[in-house]
């Protein structure tokens, strides 16, 4: 394809000049934004500087400079899924174990890799049990204990061989929370459980509940033993902070810690101070100096595991559920996030135009909210979080085009507007709404899905609302909706338009999809096939003799005659579900789309595929691939939790398009 203006000769230069003063990237590369949830974190005890960190999503990090970067391991079982426990072997840095709970999908279990985490093996024994703990007897790391949702398991070979040493018909240690072992006897260990904790001392054989003391049915999320005295056994629950001096004969509970912040997911003695003692909460982290009878509050961010340096005690690391890792130096009184490559933010959208772009995340508190680039998906920042947007989550974005600093989002109690590129938002008056008919719902009460600002002579915003389309020509200050058959009064749940040009839209309705070539004036039905083709995304060109392309839950779809009929694509491409697919805003037959992690290129408006470089995109579950508008020669993928990635093309290949453009021009 050749664009043969001037202005965009110009504009594709520009972006020439741009990304040859830029690093190349040959892959997709990871870009942010940085932080989100970690759920557990492992340090090397023979080297500082490395750090193992687990989260959401099935994902592995790994950092060699004491978390000033990190980078993502290739650890084999992407999609959904937790990391819930990590170990460094100490005899061999390069030894590791990861415990892995997937659900009911396929990869839960322990995972072991013999080369630093480049390569991993599942442990067959323990396939499919959903893990949620791992423990080493620290005198002799051969010793190991794996907390699953089948019960408790050991291994005596380092990982080699595996058995049960719980009951199979113990119902009430099935899912095992925490583990520790005792530092003198391997055969000693303690079990923690949704219903209290438990203890053998014959390796297994025989496990009673040591419970005297704890208030009934408290959730045991971990267990600490004394290396120094091993009666004196910590346990964090639901309930609080408990203390035996007696091996679990008997505990008494700790008092200071506010009983809103009654989930202590972690509970830790500082390795230098036995009466130091950490406490990591769902609201914050906590210290005591005199063994627990008095607390003092250092965090308020979710606390899922800690870290101590073993070189530096004084150095501590937090695995936190929204502000990622955080690394304190001073014994917890001061941290900061160190973060820079770990990402596993939960981002639902992504809009702007040229260099500024924004994408919003929900659900993450003081964490997330709307981020925003200034270097086209380079680098992030967080624009807004939840007290910024008053405690909305944002669930449709929109950037106006032309206009860097003016945005709009739809969020539960109607649409909101940002006249400052994101940092402050307030609620528009006049919301999309239907008259409000006999025995239903308030009409202030109905939901938003989507929100979409288009350029046509003027600004002009879409928003799909349960009660149909609705249109605004004033920025909302009114709306009206739109009229006609199979969008009037119908759930509309999608709106989709061209990556440049405002003429052709689509949205898709709970009576299927419809289209308008005349920026929503006139509409027709494009039924798919049939009601098994799910629509994830829809591909519109710009240029109306492009294809139209559907990616669905069976594959990508094709219409040539504007949604008339639809044919399933094969050739190149498999036909099973497609994630996203999206035209080239300038090369308006190229088409891209994303499949199970793999990307795919059409030339030719998606009669046919090859593959594409998908580099990078290992266990990546991708939402959406997408283009700015004015920066052509960049492709981002926006992930379920790894965030935003970016892919470049050549220069030499932008510049092919250059020298293409000036020929159409001279012709």
């Amino acid at each position: 394809m050749t664009v043969a203006t001037s202005g965009g000769r110009a504009s594709l230069l520009a972006v020439i000049a741009l990304l040859v003063s830029a690093p190349a990237f040959s892959a997709w590369r990871l870009s942010g934004p940085f932080g989100g949830s970690a759920r557990a974190i492992a340090i090397d005890p023979q080297n500082h500087n490395v750090l193992v960190a687990g989260s959401r999503d099935s994902m592995l990090f790994r950092s060699d400079d004491a978390g000033a970067s990190w980078r993502l391991l290739p650890f084999p079982q992407g999609g959904p899924g937790t990391v819930n426990a990590l170990i460094i072997d100490p005899r061999d840095g390069s030894h590791f174990y990861a415990g892995l709970d997937a659900g009911d999908r396929p990869g839960s279990g322990v995972w072991e890799s013999n080369d630093g985490g480049q390569h991993w093996q599942a442990q067959a024994v323990l396939g499919g049990a959903r893990i949620e703990s791992l423990a080493m007897w620290q005198q002799d790391p051969r010793f190991l204990a794996a907390g699953t949702s089948k019960g408790v398991y050991s291994s005596d070979d380092g990982g080699k061989n595996w058995k049960r040493i719980s009951r199979q018909d113990d119902r009430e240690m099935q899912d095992i929370t925490a583990l520790a072992f005792d530092p003198s006897d391997a055969k000693v260990i303690y079990a923690g459980t949704p219903h209290l904790p438990w203890k053998t001392t014959d390796g297994g054989a025989n496990w009673n509940s040591i419970h005297d003391g704890l208030i009934d049915d408290s959730d045991i999320f971990s267990i600490r033993v004394n290396p120094e005295n091993p009666e004196l056994v910590l346990a964090s629950a639901c309930s609080g902070i408990y203390r035996s001096d007696n091996g679990g004969g008997s505990w008494i509970k700790l008092h200071g810690i506010p009983g809103t912040h009654r989930r202590t997911h972690i509970i830790a003695e500082d390795p230098a101070a036995p009466d130091t003692i950490f406490a990591g909460t769902t609201l914050g982290l906590f210290k005591s100096l005199d063994a627990g009878r008095t607390w003092n509050q250092l965090s308020s961010e979710q606390v899922n595991w800690m870290v101590f340096d073993p070189m530096t005690p004084t150095t501590l690391y937090l695995a936190t559920e929204y502000a990622g890792i955080l690394k304190s130096v001073d014994s917890g009184r001061t941290f900061r996030g160190v973060n820079t490559g770990f990402s596993n933010h939960s981002l639902t959208q992504i809009t702007g135009g040229g260099m500024r772009l924004y994408a919003s995340s929900v659900y993450e508190g003081r964490y997330g909210g709307v981020f925003s680039s200034a270097d086209g998906g380079i680098n992030w920042t967080l624009r807004a979080n939840e007290e910024a947007l008053e405690g909305r989550n944002l669930n449709s974005l929109a950037a106006a085009p032309g206009r860097a600093d003016l945005l709009f989002a739809a969020s539960e109690d109607g649409v909101v507007k940002s006249v400052d590129g994101g940092k402050t938002w307030s609620r528009l008056m006049s919301q999309p709404r239907a008259v409000a008919r006999a025995g239903s719902l308030p009409a202030n009460r109905q939901r938003i899905h989507a929100l979409r600002a288009v350029q046509m002579d003027k600004l002009v915003l879409f928003a799909g609302t349960d009660s149909g389309l609705f249109r605004s020509s004033n920025a909302g200050l009114s709306w009206q909706a739109v009229k006609a058959p199979g969008i009037e009064g119908v759930p509309v749940v999608a709106i989709f338009a061209p990556p440049v040009g405002a003429a052709r839209l689509a949205v898709e309705t709970r009576l299927g999809l419809f289209v308008s070539e005349d920026a929503g004036t006139s509409w027709r039905a494009a039924f798919l096939p049939d009601a098994s083709y799910y629509i994830y995304d829809l591909a519109l060109s710009a240029d109306r003799d492009a294809p139209m392309l559907a990616a669905t839950s069976r594959g990508v779809l094709q219409s040539a005659d504007g949604g008339g009929s639809w044919k399933l694509v094969t050739d190149g491409v498999p036909a099973s579900t497609v994630e996203s697919v999206g035209y080239h805003p300038e090369h308006q037959h190229e088409a891209f789309l994303v499949q199970y992690g793999r990307v795919y290129q059409s030339l030719d408006g998606g009669t046919s595929w090859r593959l594409f470089a998908s580099d990078g995109l290992e266990n990546s579950s991708v939402r959406r691939l997408w283009f700015s508008p004015g920066l052509p020669g960049r492709i981002l993928a926006l992930s379920a939790a790894r965030g935003a990635l970016v892919f470049d093309l050549p220069p030499q290949d932008l510049a092919a398009q250059a020298g293409n453009i000036t020929s159409s021009k001279d012709q």
